[in-house]
C-alpha cells in the first residue's frame, strides 16, 4: 500500500481545500512535513485515522465524545454554517479481481457537515465503486485493520508507552498476533469447532439441536458481550488517565494555593506559641544570670589588671616583711662574723652580699600600693576571673543560641502561615481536590468492574464452547460423517501444534529482529545483549551480556522510546506486510547521539513510505541534511499556521 494523496477540505485548521501529494519514489521513501507546536501536524495523522475508520478511528482527541459531536469539532471554524467538510485519500495497492492480480487506486472521500453524519464512498481507478462502498470496514480491515493502524501510524513520544507497561494493551496484543498470523490459526480453530459442533447438533434428536442454537445464540451473544466490555475497558482506562491527571491537577492548585498550608494551621500556631514560651523561659534564664557575675563580664579586662595589680602588692608586702626580717639576721650575722676575726677582705666580701640581697628586697618592696586588696577578696576576684564568668559566659551562649534558633523558627512559622489559604479558598481548593479523588476512585471501581465482567464473560464462553462440543456425540455415532468428527480433532490438534510452532517461529524472527533494531539505534550497545518477548502476553524482557535480567525501568526514557521504535519495526518486518509508516513527533526525548542514529538507520528504512510530521526542533536543519545526504526525502511540507487568521496552509518546502 502506498498513499497517493491526501485532500483535507474545512477540517481542523485547514480552511478551503488543501492536497498534499503522498508520492515517494523508489528510492526516496520520506515524505517530510514540517510545521510548529499547534501547527496543524496531529491533525494531518487525525485526518488518516479518519478517513480510513470513521468512527472506529483511534483519535485521542475524541476521547469520550459523540461521533457525530467529534466530526463537528472538527470543521474549520472559519468556515460557513453550512459548508461541508471533507477528507480524501487515495492509495495504490495490488487488487485480486476475478482471480487476476492489477494494481488499482482506491480513493476513500468522507464528507460531512456540522450536525450530519459522514458520508462515505470509495472509488477505484476514478469510478464510484459500490461494492467497496458498502463494505468498506470489513476490506479495510483486511488491508490495514485498525488494531494494526497504531502499530504503523503512531506519535513517536507516546509510543515508549509500549515499552513501560508489563504487557501491551489488548488491542496492541490483538494487532500483534494478527502481524504474526496467529489470528488466522485461532480463527480456524474456532471455526472448526463451531463446525464440529453443528454437525453434532444436525446427528442428534430435536432436543439437542434445539440446545445447540440456544446455545450458539448465547455464545454469539457472549462474544458481542465481550467486544462492548473491550470497548468499555477502553473507555474506563481513558477516563481513569483523564482522573489522575485532573487529580495531580487539583493536588497542584491545592499545593500552590497554600492548601496544605491551611491543613497545617491549628500545629503550625501551636509550634510558634510554644517557641515563644521557650523563648521566655530562656529570657528569664538570662536575667537571673545577669543578676550574678555575667554582667562583669563587660570589664573584665579591668578586672584583670585588678587580679594583676593585687598580685603584685601582695608580692611587695612580703618582699617588705622579709627585707625587715633579714636586715635584723644580718646585723646578728655581721656581729658573729666579727667575732671570728676574719679576714678583712673576707668580711667585706660577706658585707657586700648582704647589702645587695637587702637592696634587691628594698627594690621588690617598693612602690605604690593604691588597691591594697586582701587576700580572700583576691582569691575570690581570681576565681570569678578563672572559672565563674568562663562558664556562665558560656552558658549564656547557649541559651542566645537557642533563643536565635526558636526566632527563626518562629519567622519560618510566620512566613509559611502568611501563604496559607484563606478559609474560603480553602474550601475551594479542598473541595476540588475531593471531587477529583472520589472521580478517580470512581473511576478505579468501573474500570475494576468491566475487567471483573470481562473475565466473567471469558469463562463464560470457554464454558459454552466446551458444552457445545459434548452435544450430539452418542448421536453420531453410527453417522455417515462419523469421518468428519472423528478426524476433526486430530484437525484440532495439528492446528494447535501448527499454533506452537507458528509462534515459536514468529516469536524467534521477532526477537531477532527487535533485538538487531535496537542495537542498531542504541549508542550502548553493550547495554542490552537480547530482547525476549513473552509468548503468552508478548511482554518485552530484556538480558544484559551477563544474560542476567534487565528491568526495562532501568532505561531512559530515550532508550524505552527506542526500543519500542525497535518493537515497530520488528514487527513491520516480521508481518511482511508493505504498509507505509506515519511518525508523529518522531524524534521527541531523544538525545543527539539516538537522534543521528534514527535519521540514519531507521528513517530511511523504516518502511518503502515514511510520512515524518515534526516541529523545527525535532528534526532540524542538521537532521534533513543527513537525510538528503543519503537521499532520503522525496518531498518536503510546511504547515503554515497564522494566529491572526487562525488558519494553515500547506507549502511546498521545509523550515530551511
Amino acid at each position: 500500500m502506498i498513499f497517493l494523496e491526501l485532500v483535507l477540505q474545512n477540517f481542523g485548521p485547514y480552511h478551503g481545500r488543501h492536497c498534499i501529494d503522498l508520492r515517494p519514489t523508489p528510492d526516496r521513501p520520506i515524505i517530510l512535513i514540517g510545521g510548529l507546536n499547534g501547527g496543524g501536524k496531529t491533525t494531518l495523522m487525525d485526518a488518516l485515522r479518519l478517513v480510513l475508520y470513521g468512527q472506529r478511528a483511534p483519535i485521542d482527541r475524541r476521547r469520550n465524545l459523540a461521533y457525530a459531536d467529534f466530526l463537528a469539532q472538527c470543521v474549520n471554524t472559519q468556515a460557513a454554517p453550512d459548508a461541508e467538510a471533507a477528507i480524501e485519500l487515495e492509495f495504490e495497492r495490488v487488487l485480486y479481481i476475478s482471480g487476476i492480480e492489477k494494481l488499482g487506486k482506491i480513493r476513500v472521500i468522507r464528507t460531512w457537515q456540522r450536525g450530519t453524519k459522514d458520508d462515505l464512498t470509495i472509488e477505484l481507478d476514478g469510478w464510484p465503486n459500490e461494492i467497496l462502498t458498502q463494505n468498506w470496514d470489513e476490506q479495510v480491515e483486511d488491508w490495514l485493520p485498525v488494531g494494526l493502524s497504531n502499530l504503523f501510524l503512531f506519535d513517536g513520544e507516546q509510543v515508549k508507552e509500549l515499552a513501560e507497561q508489563d504487557t501491551p494493551p489488548p488491542n496492541v496484543i490483538n494487532a500483534i498476533r494478527s502481524v504474526l498470523g496467529l489470528e488466522l490459526v485461532d480463527r480456524l480453530a474456532q471455526d472448526l469447532t463451531v463446525l464440529v459442533s453443528r454437525k453434532k447438533a444436525e446427528l442428534g434428536d430435536e432436543e439437542t439441536q434445539q440446545a445447540f442454537q440456544a446455545l450458539s445464540r448465547q455464545i454469539e451473544q457472549v462474544e458481542i458481550d465481550l467486544q462492548a466490555e473491550a470497548n468499555s475497558l477502553k473507555a474506563c482506562q481513558d477516563s481513569l488517565d483523564e482522573a489522575e491527571t485532573a487529580l495531580q491537577a487539583a493536588e497542584d492548585h491545592f499545593f500552590a494555593g497554600g492548601g496544605h498550608i491551611t491543613e497545617q494551621i491549628t500545629p503550625l500556631k501551636e509550634q510558634r506559641n510554644a517557641d515563644h514560651t521557650e523563648i521566655g523561659i530562656q529570657t528569664q534564664v538570662l536575667q537571673d544570670l545577669t543578676a550574678s557575675a555575667l554582667p562583669l563580664a563587660l570589664v573584665q579586662d579591668l578586672l584583670t589588671q585588678a587580679a594583676q595589680q593585687g598580685q603584685h602588692e601582695q608580692a611587695q608586702q612580703q618582699a617588705a616583711i622579709a627585707r625587715d626580717a633579714l636586715t635584723d639576721h644580718d646585723q646578728r650575722l655581721l656581729e658573729v662574723l666579727d667575732q671570728l676575726q676574719l679576714k678583712p677582705t673576707q668580711k667585706k666580701t660577706i658585707q657586700a652580699f648582704l647589702d645587695q640581697e637587702a637592696e634587691t628586697l628594698s627594690t621588690h618592696a617598693s612602690g605604690e600600693a593604691w588597691l591594697q586588696t586582701s587576700d580572700d577578696a583576691l582569691t575570690q576576684l581570681n576565681h570569678i576571673l578563672n572559672h565563674q564568668l568562663t562558664a556562665e559566659q558560656q552558658l549564656a551562649q547557649s541559651h542566645l543560641t537557642h533563643i536565635q534558633t526558636l526566632s527563626d523558627r518562629i519567622d519560618a512559622i510566620e512566613n509559611k502561615l502568611a501563604k496559607a489559604a484563606s478559609p474560603e479558598d480553602y474550601e475551594r481548593l479542598k473541595s476540588e481536590r475531593e471531587q477529583a479523588r472520589l472521580h478517580l476512585d470512581e473511576c478505579q471501581l468501573t474500570l475494576e468492574l468491566h475487567r471483573r465482567r470481562h473475565v466473567e464473560l471469558q469463562r463464560e464462553r470457554e464454558t459454552l464452547r466446551k458444552r457445545l462440543t459434548e452435544y450430539g456425540a452418542e448421536a453420531i455415532a453410527a453417522s455417515k460423517d462419523h469421518v468428519l468428527l472423528t478426524t476433526a480433532p486430530r484437525v484440532q490438534k495439528t492446528l494447535v501444534e501448527f499454533r506452537q510452532r507458528l509462534t515459536k517461529q514468529k516469536l524467534g524472527e521477532l526477537e531477532q529482529a527487535i533485538t538487531q533494531y535496537f542495537l542498531l539505534l542504541l549508542h550502548k550497545s553493550s547495554l542490552v545483549h537480547r530482547v525476549m518477548v513473552d509468548a503468552d502476553t508478548f511482554r518485552l524482557d530484556l538480558y544484559d551480556t551477563e544474560g542476567e535480567p534487565l528491568p526495562i525501568q532501568r532505561l531512559s526514557a530515550g532508550e524505552k522510546q527506542l526500543l519500542a521504535i525497535a518493537f515497530l519495526w520488528g514487527l513491520a518486518n516480521v508481518s511482511g506486510r508493505q504498509l507505509p509508516v506515519a511518525i508523529d513527533t518522531p524524534l521527541g526525548r531523544l538525545d543527539s547521539k539516538h537522534r543521528h542514529l534514527i535519521v540514519d538507520q531507521y528513517f530511511p528504512q523504516a518502511s518503502h513510505q515514511v510520512i515524518l510530521l515534526s516541529t523545527d526542533t525535532e528534526i532540524r536543519d542538521e537532521e534533513v541534511k543527513r537525510l538528503k545526504e543519503q537521499g532520503a526525502i522525496a518531498k518536503e511540507y510546511l504547515l503554515d499556521y497564522d494566529p491572526q487568521s487562525r488558519q494553515t496552509e500547506v507549502k511546498e518546502g521545509y523550515f530551511w
